[in-house]
């Protein structure tokens, strides 16, 4: 739960909130960069603990789905933090084409989120996961690949590629649904535990020891008749 929550908020500060501010000021970059990173860090902790819930192929999914996320993280922060370092050195045009590749990071992010949903919404429908993350799964998911249209949106419009699609309404959900997961895996784990904490000592399920065997079933003891041999 608290990587949940960690991951909601650095995520939610970086791509929702210093995006609106106005400009590109390189401390506002690397500030941005420095929220990813971490974001990233709780967002493995999250996805390794919802892999341990997963079983079959939705499991192989969702480790695919997984890497894809993170690493593609890790590429939009050499994009945001290197473009901070030399500011007003480099090319206009130059700088416009290493913009431009960090405005194609959350359109081409929407399959791997869609990678990551969709074996939570198969799990969730067979009752392994709460229903109400299922039905959070099936709303992130169907966003996402509406959302996959900003890769062919005009400039400048609402479905552009870096653009308020992608995120205040992308961001805003990304930020919900694995705050969400983190909550049901908190959940998960409280239930897990209550069985073991009301066991007895010395029995794993809290079931009565058995008895011994009644004396009837040991074996008879051999006698000889008594009389002349």
């Amino acid at each position: 739960m608290i990587a949940g929550i960690a991951f909601a908020v650095l995520y939610a500060a970086a791509v929702v909130v210093l995006h609106a501010l106005p400009g590109s000021d390189p401390g506002v970059l690397r500030v941005q960069a420095l929220l990813l990173i971490f974001a990233a860090l709780a967002l493995a902790v999250l996805l390794a603990f919802a892999r341990d819930q997963l079983g079959g192929p939705p499991a192989h999914l969702f480790t695919i789905g997984s890497t894809l996320l993170v690493a593609q993280m890790c590429v939009a922060i050499w994009f945001t933090g290197g473009a901070s370092l030399r500011p007003n050195q480099v090319p206009a045009e130059t700088a416009l084409a290493i913009e431009d590749v960090r405005f194609f990071w959350l359109p081409t992010a929407t399959i791997a989120a869609i990678c990551v949903a969709v074996p939570i919404l198969l799990w969730a429908n067979e009752d392994r996961l709460p229903r109400w993350l299922g039905t959070g799964a099936a709303i992130f998911t169907v966003e996402q690949l509406i959302e996959t249209i900003t890769i062919i949106g005009p400039p400048g419009s609402f479905i552009s590629p870096g653009g308020p699609m992608n995120h205040y309404l992308g961001g805003t959900l990304t930020a919900a649904f694995f705050l969400g997961l983190g909550i049901a895996l908190s959940q998960q784990g409280d239930r897990s535990i209550e069985p073991a904490t009301s066991a007895e000592p010395g029995t794993a399920d809290g079931r009565a020891e058995p008895e011994p065997a009644d004396a009837a079933a040991e074996p008879e003891a051999a006698t000889e008749p008594v009389g002349e041999r």
